[in-house]
């Protein structure tokens, strides 16, 4: 009787972590979506009606400062943020456990494996990183993190100008960028 009592305990442990990350996921994974479908719409909208140039300027002056606005309507313990190993913005550089999941999303690419839609991370604390690979997946990627040599010219001077270390250039149609990486503190 004791041993079914620890089995049903045990299962039951198992089953609640899995839904707990499960559930989590679910969670991240609309977040990432509203976030990228904002960021998208802001980005596709200044170059459809300013051109690639002002679509540049928002990126280099405006994103930041939208994924703050977009962190405040988020429940106070989810956050969000853009990482790279490849960056741009120096706010851009990965922290040290981020770098190692960056690095394993390269090395999925490099090894013509399927990159997965998610990397899931838990730390001592219990609270989860989710990463969602950002990749080199439109045309107007390409106008800002593409070959140097197809880039306005305007549009490299405004980042070398204002990021004189940028190395978010040269990335090639579904190569990985970085990651957006949502943060779940436990309540």
């Amino acid at each position: 009787m004791k041993a079914l009592l620890l089995i049903l305990l045990v299962c039951e442990a198992i089953f609640a972590n899995i839904t707990v990350k499960d559930s989590i996921v679910r969670e991240a994974t609309a977040v990432y979506h509203k976030f990228h479908e904002m960021m998208s719409k802001n980005v596709k909208n200044k170059i459809s009606q300013e051109g690639i140039y002002k679509a540049a300027e928002f990126c280099a002056n405006e994103s930041y400062k939208k994924i703050e606005e977009f962190n405040t309507t988020l429940a106070n313990n989810v956050s969000i943020k853009r990482v790279s190993l490849n960056n741009r913005n120096p706010n851009s550089y990965p922290k040290d456990d981020e770098k190692k999941i960056l690095e394993a999303f390269d090395l999925i690419e490099k090894s013509d494996a399927y990159l997965p839609s998610e990397i899931v991370q838990m730390n001592e604390a219990g609270d989860y990183k989710i990463y969602f690979p950002s990749t080199m997946s439109s045309k107007s990627c390409k106008s800002c993190h593409g070959a140097k040599k197809g880039v306005n010219e305007e549009v490299y001077n405004l980042f070398k100008s204002k990021y004189p270390n940028d190395k978010a250039f040269d990335f090639v149609s579904g190569q990985v960028r970085g990651a957006v990486v949502i943060t779940v503190k436990q309540k």
